[in-house]
């Protein structure tokens, strides 16, 4: 079971999720998934690069230099300078997508603004409380994509496959389960108590509610 909930917790870590993101705002049936193929791959692969690849390896050098104790930052305190750092690439990549060629599209800067001020705010939080990251990073996933679905007025049904009727209420069910999947798995490898947990899905998709309606 606890490699099941590593897993889980990789897989839907919270510096992948805005390159998964990304990868849906251009697969749902909006203009944004007209854009060329190429271009296309050229942002996933940037925003990739810029908000997990980077981030990965500055933690790999403090882990290194022992900076760090693991990977995982279970410390509190442990935490603050590794997302300082992350922070600092977090800018980096929204000033990216505010600077690529030929533009990006708007939503996606919108997405990127929405880790970096999420990134911030738990940053602050960090000095005093822990709270997870994991489930801060999908509530934020959450509540963003809930305000993107209203303003590009989002038909009900997303997909047909086959005769199959795939809606739009199917897409939220599917990210609550991953959120109920995420935070059984931060209990169970004992990363984070209940309240972690709550409190870090709450922040997160309030800061996602908000950036998603004010951006």
């Amino acid at each position: 079971m606890k490699n099941t909930a590593r897993f889980i917790s990789f897989i839907f870590h919270p510096m992948l999720l805005t390159t998964y993101a990304v990868i849906l705002i251009f697969m749902l049936p909006t203009f944004l998934s007209l854009y060329p193929y190429n271009y296309k791959k050229a942002v996933v692969l940037i925003i990739f690069t810029a908000t997990f690849i980077s981030p990965l390896l500055v933690m790999l050098i403090l882990l290194n230099l022992r900076k760090i104790k693991s990977l995982h930052l279970v410390d509190r305190k442990e935490r603050i300078f590794p997302f300082v750092i992350s922070l600092v690439l977090y800018i980096s990549a929204y000033i990216i997508t505010l600077r690529f060629p030929g533009g990006t599209p708007f939503f996606i800067s919108s997405f990127v603004l929405l880790t970096t001020v999420l990134m911030f705010i738990l940053l602050l939080i960090t000095f005093k409380f822990k709270v997870s990251v994991h489930m801060a990073g999908i509530g934020g996933f959450i509540g963003w994509f809930y305000i993107f679905f209203l303003r590009l007025n989002l038909p009900e049904v997303l997909y047909v496959f086959n005769g199959f009727h795939f809606l739009t209420v199917y897409f939220f069910a599917a990210l609550f389960i991953v959120a109920g999947l995420v935070a059984s798995s931060r209990l169970l490898l004992k990363a984070h108590n209940p309240i972690q947990i709550i409190s870090g899905f709450l922040i997160g998709l309030t800061v996602g509610l908000l950036d998603g309606f004010l951006f």
